[in-house]
């Protein structure tokens, strides 16, 4: 299935998927990364859905909103990132992220770890049905393209994680029906 090719691909670039059946289930996993990794500072986008989360998780969270935006010298700071995926590419494990849907790009890049929130009736089987999708709806603004956490062989040609953006990056990816919410 293309879920199953989605985690696949994405842990085979080091990045880690977790198959939840509800956002309830995920929001546990979420509380479980918290606990295992001792993040103790989470930056959250401003989508209606991670907000619903964020308000359970309580002061470990501070919302990027446009109105009231983290300062980026605070975001440097912070533990991890949250926000949610408005595609998933089933070959490559990739996310998309749009910038008309969701005020998350500091939020997805710059935080130390990453966590990515991806419902799997937005799994695409490949780049090229992504792109088709936006010739009906148009491009968005900023497109930003997730594959793993951060890599670079900038650096001596040695690959090293985590120098330009995440150095993990968690997918938890829900299965449950259209239209359910947090």
């Amino acid at each position: 299935s293309g879920a199953e090719t989605f985690c696949a691909a994405l842990e085979s670039v080091a990045g880690q998927v977790h198959r939840v059946t509800s956002s309830e289930d995920g929001l546990l996993v979420l509380r479980g990364l918290i606990a295992d990794r001792g993040w103790n500072s989470i930056a959250c986008s401003d989508s209606e859905f991670i907000q619903g989360w964020c308000e359970r998780l309580g002061s470990i969270c501070r919302s990027d909103f446009a109105t009231h935006p983290i300062p980026r010298e605070e975001l440097l700071k912070m533990d991890a990132g949250l926000c949610t995926a408005q595609i998933g590419i089933a070959d490559t494990g990739s996310l998309a992220l749009c910038s008309e849907v969701e005020r998350h790009r500091l939020v997805s890049l710059v935080t130390p770890s990453s966590v990515i929130v991806l419902f799997e009736r937005d799994l695409v089987p490949d780049f090229a049905t992504v792109f088709q999708r936006f010739e009906e709806d148009g491009l968005p603004t900023t497109l930003s393209f997730i594959t793993g956490p951060s890599r670079t062989a900038d650096i001596e040609l040695t690959l090293t994680v985590g120098v330009h953006g995440p150095a993990s990056v968690d997918v938890i990816l829900i299965r449950e029906a259209d239209g359910a919410s947090a």
